[in-house]
């Protein structure tokens, strides 16, 4: 009996539940039911007249009607009913209202029945008391309905203004997973469907043409809505800017600063303009202007929308600049300032904390940034990444009861591995953390569950100064890696780096030796017919 209790007690709740949720209905019922018998009948008869059915702009179905009710019997209630003929006759109900005494002219919503009628041939409108039918009227009406998905769909939509679905499109597109593109493209068909002027439409669905197919063919189709767009609006800021963008990346690189001049004529809080301008000069080799365009966006007030997006991306740009002038110090101040600006407990401060580590070799500033982050409202596991290599690095140069210390916190945030050694070695201030590794037996060459090794993350990754130092500390380039056990070195040759061959090379790798399931690298090239690649597996390797 024990058992069945929980059950029990569960359906109680929820009938008490299901009550006091529809407390108005039955309150109101009772209230009418007292005043019905409490008063005579009205004279005359129940009747149900008038009965049009049409489809409002926003969908919806509208049954439209008059209706007289006596009061008697007490409790009367209206009752949308659809008729169907297929695949066999069928009543399906779509909706109540209890029904006041008097005469009175009502519009209902027709609500999509239960199950899955496709189809619906006739509308009636009953009125209802005592278990019977006192009136009644009936029209023919062909309804299509959709599954409910698109149904709840329609209904959601219906009660937002064109610019509230343009901001949920935005705002899904931003997010940028597959699934929320797709809705988003969803919501703003559903736009353009309504009103095929809406141009602001078009400009989102050129983002979403560049995002799901990206390359020659996704921006053409970017650049054809945009030009919709800017038929239908010829001021529109924001589909210049995007196609300014669009033309960048088809190579048409003087169009595209023309779009952004005219931009810029405009009092526009599209941060975009400035971060597309700065990336389109960096394309033409123009990094001094370039920065300035990025600094452009980062000095503009912040607009706390998707705009906001762009910002973050001059940083990132303007970052990378600095990083090619070696410029730590003009970094370091970036860092600070995006920090401050998204708050200090944003991943940012992550960030500036394994900058710190990285490049000034201070992990005791890099712990107390990176516990900003965690405390904040960065994912912790960006932030405990940072904590972990502090702390290895603390590990390294500490002696006595500080070391042994040092050790326990930096296995808690980052325990060792492949990820790990990778990442001690994107760095010559954190290589110590790396040595000490290696004295106490932990092997460069570790495997982690998906079989990789740290230098086969960093070949993977492209990330060819890392490789160098984890080959010159004594990763081995032959090591296996993966479910079918393939040499490291062969990783470059599928993945046609030729920067990455040439590292190996140098690292005294030879291709025309190195053999995986029978065959050479220079077979595996021959066969797939890269002349470039064939040529680069061939050349004379060349030692430190």
């Amino acid at each position: 009996m024990s058992s069945r209790r929980p059950i029990v007690l569960m359906g109680i709740l929820l009938v008490l539940m299901l009550g006091y949720m529809t407390r108005p209905h039955w309150e109101t019922w009772l209230s009418g039911s007292a005043l019905s018998n409490a008063q005579s009948p009205l004279p005359g008869s129940n009747t149900v007249s008038g009965l049009q059915v049409h489809q409002a702009p926003d969908g919806k179905w509208i049954a439209a009607f008059d209706y007289f009710y006596t009061g008697e019997p007490a409790g009367g209630m209206l009752q949308i009913v659809l008729l169907s003929q297929m695949p066999a006759p069928s009543e399906l109900t779509s909706g109540y209202q209890m029904a006041q005494r008097g005469r009175h002219h009502v519009q209902l919503e027709i609500q999509r029945p239960n199950g899955e009628a496709k189809a619906t041939n006739e509308v009636k409108i009953q009125l209802n008391a005592a278990g019977r039918s006192l009136a009644s009227e009936k029209v023919v009406q062909t309804i299509q309905w959709p599954d409910w998905k698109s149904w709840l769909f329609e209904r959601e939509l219906a009660r937002k203004t064109p610019q509230q679905v343009l901001d949920d499109a935005v705002a899904l597109i931003d997010a940028g997973n597959s699934v929320s593109i797709a809705e988003a493209k969803q919501l703003l068909e559903r736009l353009i469907t309504r009103d095929t002027r809406f141009d602001a439409a078009y400009v989102e669905l050129a983002r979403v043409a560049m995002k799901t197919n990206w390359g020659p063919e996704g921006l053409r189709q970017a650049e054809d809505l945009l030009t919709s767009a800017l038929q239908i609006r010829p001021d529109s800021v924001n589909a210049k800017i995007l196609l300014g963008y669009v033309y960048a990346h088809q190579g048409r690189h003087q169009p595209a600063e023309a779009l952004f001049a005219e931009a810029a004529k405009t009092e526009t809080r599209n941060l975009w303009l400035w971060a597309n301008w700065g990336e389109v000069l960096v394309m033409q080799g123009k990094l001094g202007p370039a920065m300035e365009k990025y600094r452009e966006a980062i000095t503009r007030p912040r607009t706390h929308d998707t705009y906001d997006r762009a910002r973050l991306d001059a940083y990132e740009a303007l970052l990378a600049l600095l990083k090619k002038r070696q410029d730590i110090d003009g970094m370091d101040a970036l860092h600070t300032q995006r920090a401050q600006e998204f708050g200090p407990g944003s991943c940012h401060s992550a960030s500036h904390a394994r900058f710190i580590l990285q490049q000034r070799g201070d992990a005791t500033a890099a712990i107390a940034l990176a516990r900003q982050a965690v405390q904040g409202s960065c994912n912790q596991h960006v932030a405990h990444e940072v904590l972990g290599l502090a702390h290895y690095v603390i590990w390294a140069d500490a002696t006595g009861a500080a070391r042994e210390e040092a050790l326990h916190q930096a296995r808690v945030f980052l325990p060792a591995g492949p990820r790990l050694l990778y990442q001690l070695a994107a760095s010559e201030r954190t290589l110590v953390a790396i040595q000490q590794l290696k004295a106490t037996g932990e092997s460069l060459d570790l495997r982690d569950n998906q079989r990789f090794t740290a230098l086969a993350y960093a070949i993977q990754e492209s990330d060819l100064d890392t490789a160098r130092r984890l080959l010159r500390l004594g990763a081995r380039p032959d090591a296996t890696i993966g479910p079918d056990d393939m040499p490291v070195a062969l990783l470059p040759v599928i993945s046609g780096d030729i920067a990455a061959i040439r590292l190996m090379q140098q690292f005294r790798v030879d291709y025309t030796e190195l053999r995986h399931r029978g065959s050479t690298a220079v077979e595996y090239a021959k066969r797939i017919g890269d002349r470039r690649l064939l040529e680069a597996i061939t050349r004379q390797s060349s030692t430190l």
